[in-house]
């Protein structure tokens, strides 16, 4: 479905709607060349926690420069699905945007079946709200020639989700990522690849109901049609910098205390897990 109107009209008055736009180099640009092509929900309800404190476990990239003392300790969780950092509000001053810059993932071959996949995104909910959750993010596909495709997209679990053709991406480039909530049911998402000065932003209105307590900075392995995980590639560690949460009274939320979320079912057998930096910095990490 072409957007050349840029805007979708809804019969009824509770179905999501959504118009967009595009900068480039502080320019605005013709998106008619853009297309949102609905795609199959890739996320659900995700992860049980654990009581356990971060052990510092590192695949030998870059350590935390937080000493001991200071340092304010990340439980660690694990997940089927996710991997990453998880930040809650408290009910009385909810999220409103959740934002930060990430790598599009850059893929190397798992042991397995191909195509393989790694995608990277920025949210609000899906955590401990499971009602609802609103994301955007790319999604890099490795085929068995070793050729790898990025694509961006967004999602507001559990009605729409949308793949962006025409967005220029590649994996390993850098992408800033702003999800904002202007309301329970409205929000905005700004997509910004750094390598090339694009921006594309999208006003969404009367998608499902957020709680706005959770902020998340997540890599996935997603589920793809019928209800199954598609295979996961292996991936170049994961910088994810500059991330923080603003709430509706105007505060400031970090990483600090935040869950680190490791996939698979035990730290020592994880695919993936989250290694903390400081307040605005983590990275994830390829495993196995």
């Amino acid at each position: 479905m072409r957007l050349l109107s840029l805007l979708f009209a809804s019969a009824a008055a509770a179905e999501l709607t959504f118009s967009a736009s595009a900068v480039q180099a502080g320019k605005k640009v013709d998106i008619s060349g853009l297309e949102f092509v609905p795609i199959p929900p890739r996320s659900r309800s995700h992860f049980r926690w654990s009581g356990t404190n971060s052990t510092g476990a590192s695949s030998g990239g870059h350590k935390s420069h937080r000493s001991n003392e200071n340092e304010k300790r990340n439980a660690i969780s694990l997940s089927s699905d996710w991997c990453g950092v998880s930040q809650h509000a408290t009910t009385s001053d909810p999220i409103k945007s959740v934002y930060g810059s990430f790598t599009a993932p850059n893929l190397s071959d798992r042991t397995g079946t191909y195509p393989q996949y790694g995608a990277a995104w920025i949210g609000i909910d899906g955590a401990s709200c499971s009602q609802a959750l609103l994301q955007a993010g790319v999604t890099t596909i490795l085929n068995s020639n070793g050729q790898q495709s990025a694509s961006a997209w967004w999602e507001w679990v559990p009605n729409s989700s949308y793949s962006i053709s025409g967005f220029p991406v590649k994996a390993g480039e850098w992408l800033t990522v702003n999800v904002t909530a202007t309301s329970a049911t409205n929000g905005l998402i700004s997509i910004s690849n750094l390598n090339q000065g694009y921006t594309l932003s999208i006003v969404l209105n009367n998608g499902p109901a957020l709680c706005r307590a959770d902020a998340d900075w997540i890599v996935e392995d997603f589920y793809g049609t019928g209800g199954k995980q598609v295979p996961f590639a292996r991936f170049d560690d994961i910088w994810f910098e500059e991330c923080a949460a603003t709430t509706s009274k105007g505060n400031t939320i970090g990483l600090d205390g935040a869950a680190m979320i490791y996939l698979g079912n035990s730290a020592s057998t994880a695919t993936c897990v989250a290694q903390p930096y400081d307040n605005s910095n983590f990275y994830c990490s390829s495993q196995g």
